[in-house]
């Protein structure tokens, strides 16, 4: 067994993200104090185990039972909880404003939480185009425990190869029509042939990426936008064709109805440039809230 620390640019409240996360879930049978995540580090696949060990400075505990390649197992588990992420600006351009200023405090620590690879982040974007996020959950589970591989009770999620090989009808039985299956396998493809270079995705302009991934059929605007803000943490990029995000924008910041993307974007306009991060923290609240009222 491997313990190594972490420690994230603060404010980190890691119990809140997770509780966060699970609200986006499915599955809210998970640990709300504990995250387990099935990652591949350099081709092995591995769980890694999260915990916060100490507020300040927030210290977050990594276990693992990989027994080497220390500085790759931090720099996984970093990219995970988007621990070089600083809210601090964010909260200075919120502070004042009457809405968004009381629910950052009230969500104070809260960052969001993504897979391992830019590859997975591509492939959830797209199944969750134009389905619920349960069907799309519940769809990659599938995809996932067929294709990938199983580690101390999790499953890593398949890798593009692996994917790339796979016929489109095997595709299919998890769930997936079959025009995203061909989506799904035509991303891996381009990803193992070397089209698509993930590793150099993080290095480009929000505009490049763009250009790049408008070229790969299946992914359009919502999902190279959805990629930008959860998988690169670009923090203004917004998801604006998504109605989640255009009535959750327009309940808290408009006349309560849901609002048209370029009248979500307006609303939005003062938390520039971290329009993004605004709209996440109004996604996450309406959750806390259903799920308070749920209970």
């Amino acid at each position: 067994m491997t313990v190594l620390s972490i420690s994230p640019v603060g404010p980190h409240d890691f119990k809140l993200c997770l509780r966060v996360a699970g609200s986006f879930s499915p599955d809210h049978t998970q640990n709300l104090s504990v995250l387990r995540s099935a990652v591949r580090i350099e081709d092995i696949p591995t769980v890694l185990e999260f915990r916060q060990v100490r507020r300040d400075p927030v210290t977050i505990e990594i276990r693992t039972d990989l027994q080497d390649n220390e500085p790759e197992i931090k720099r996984i588990a970093g990219w995970i909880i988007f621990a070089d992420l600083d809210l601090s600006p964010f909260y200075s351009l919120a502070a004042s404003h009457p809405v968004m200023g009381p629910i950052t405090r009230e969500l104070h620590g809260l960052k969001p939480t993504r897979p391992a690879s830019l590859f997975e982040m591509l492939v959830i974007a797209i199944t969750e185009q134009q389905i619920s996020l349960a069907a799309a959950y519940r769809i990659r589970t599938r995809l996932t425990e067929r294709f990938g591989d199983s580690v101390s009770g999790l499953w890593a999620f398949p890798t593009p190869i692996t994917l790339s090989e796979r016929p489109v009808e095997d595709l299919m039985t998890c769930g997936l029509s079959q025009r995203k299956s061909e989506y799904v396998k035509g991303l891996a493809q381009k990803v193992v042939n070397g089209q698509l270079d993930l590793d150099r995705v993080g290095t480009m302009s929000d505009e490049d990426i763009r250009s790049l991934l408008l070229q790969v059929r299946g992914l359009g605007p919502w999902s190279i936008d959805y990629f930008l803000i959860r998988g690169l943490s670009r923090p203004d990029r917004v998801p604006m064709e998504d109605l989640g995000i255009r009535s959750v924008v327009g309940h808290y910041l408009g006349s309560g109805q849901r609002l048209s993307p370029q009248g979500t974007m307006r609303k939005l306009s003062p938390f520039k440039p971290y329009r993004g991060l605004a709209a996440f923290y109004l996604l996450a609240h309406s959750r806390l809230i259903k799920d308070h009222t749920a209970k």
